[in-house]
């Protein structure tokens, strides 16, 4: 914290409930996770950069009061257990014009929000692109896990990170993912909004894009901050999904990480099927019209059907010219087009069938077909 009053000579962090979230964060990574001193160095670069993001909103917000008065429109969440066609779909909605796209790089320095017009000048942009450039050049094998784009809407992992109520998958970090999917995340998913007016405050539109498999566990919350909001809700069969889910987030770990794979596998299979029952409570309590259902099989057959239903939910007419971008889009980046992701549940101490059984309330509540 004082590095990053240092850095940005503010001193304001505003709701200090952060800090219990940090305390926990901190603890788990050391006492959870070995990691070098280069990949402890990032680490608390990290952590340091959210610190001097929320000072920086604080900041802006105290000299640009209209912020406060910034509309939020009906917006829409995609989530779901991860690698069930998430990113896909919010890749391909990003296309809308309609739609306010939560970008990586607006997450990672928030202040001065993005202006209309100048997206592509902005230093930010500029610097994500030359990342994502890069990791391909030097690890060709991530085209395969995933779609890459600094302009589509990305997971809010940065804004939830202001308030150290992220999920922090990406690390084996069990006992900091315990408490956070027991935590309260309505203060964390308030300051998430008042992000959004910052960045919606010079740059609409207003309808906000979000993808976030995490919301699944805090969807109250995450409703009570945009409660005009729909949800579109993915699915695919666990035994194909849930290690997947597993090997990618493997990959994102750093290489000097002493991670057992095994446990690994275990421990995230059952993080990933609590997200899903809470999904499914949760939704009795908010209400089914608020939720659209979409196969992950129903999507790679019929991606422009999917979508005219998607629009039809969410009231929105998909013109000539998106539906156009779309399969333009579709024809680039259909399933398998950068390469195929290769995994088994056996390199994470699972199997296809253990995975159904622990999972059939799930593929039952949703009718989900099974793959293979």
């Amino acid at each position: 914290m004082a590095d990053a009053k240092a850095a940005t000579g503010l001193a304001d962090f505003g709701d200090e409930s952060f800090k219990e979230g940090l305390s926990r964060l901190l603890a788990s990574l050391q006492n959870e996770v070995e990691l070098s001193d280069a990949a402890a160095a990032q680490q608390v670069a990290a952590i340091t950069r959210r610190l001097a993001n929320r000072l920086q909103v604080e900041d802006w917000c105290r000299t640009h009061p209209e912020v406060a008065a910034v509309k939020v429109g009906p917006s829409v969440s995609i989530t779901g257990l991860p690698r069930t066609g998430t990113t896909a779909l919010a890749n391909i909605l990003s296309l809308e014009d309609q739609f306010r796209c939560l970008r990586s790089w607006e997450q990672t320095q928030v202040t001065p929000p993005p202006v209309l017009g100048q997206d592509d000048q902005d230093p930010r942009r500029i610097a994500a692109v030359a990342n994502y450039e890069r990791m391909m050049r030097e690890r060709p094998e991530m085209k395969a896990l995933h779609l890459w784009d600094a302009d589509t809407t990305e997971e809010d992992v940065e804004l939830l990170g202001m308030s150290f109520r992220a999920q922090q998958f990406a690390l084996p970090l069990y006992t900091y993912h315990a408490w956070w999917r027991e935590t309260d995340l309505t203060a964390a998913f308030a300051h998430h909004r008042r992000v959004i007016q910052v960045l919606q405050s010079r740059r609409p539109p207003d309808r906000w894009l979000f993808k976030a498999p995490a919301h699944c566990y805090h969807l109250e919350a995450f409703m009570a901050a945009y409660p005009d909001a729909r949800v579109i809700m993915t699915h695919r069969d666990p035994a194909k999904a849930v290690p997947s889910a597993i090997s990618f987030v493997s990959a994102l770990m750093p290489p000097a990480a002493r991670v057992d794979p095994v446990e690994l596998g275990r421990r995230n299979a059952e993080h990933l099927r609590v997200g899903v029952e809470r999904a499914i409570a949760a939704r009795k309590r908010l209400g089914e019209h608020r939720f659209f259902d979409l196969h992950h099989k129903e999507f790679v057959a019929d991606p422009m059907g999917s979508l005219e239903r998607i629009y039809a939910f969410l009231d929105l007419e998909l013109t000539p010219s998106t539906r156009g971008k779309m399969e333009a889009w579709h024809a680039e980046n259909r399933s398998g087009a950068h390469g195929v992701h290769r995994y088994t549940p056996e390199q994470f101490g699972l199997s296809a069938a253990q995975i159904r059984s622990d999972y059939d309330f799930y593929i039952k509540r949703f009718d989900v077909p099974l793959e293979g």
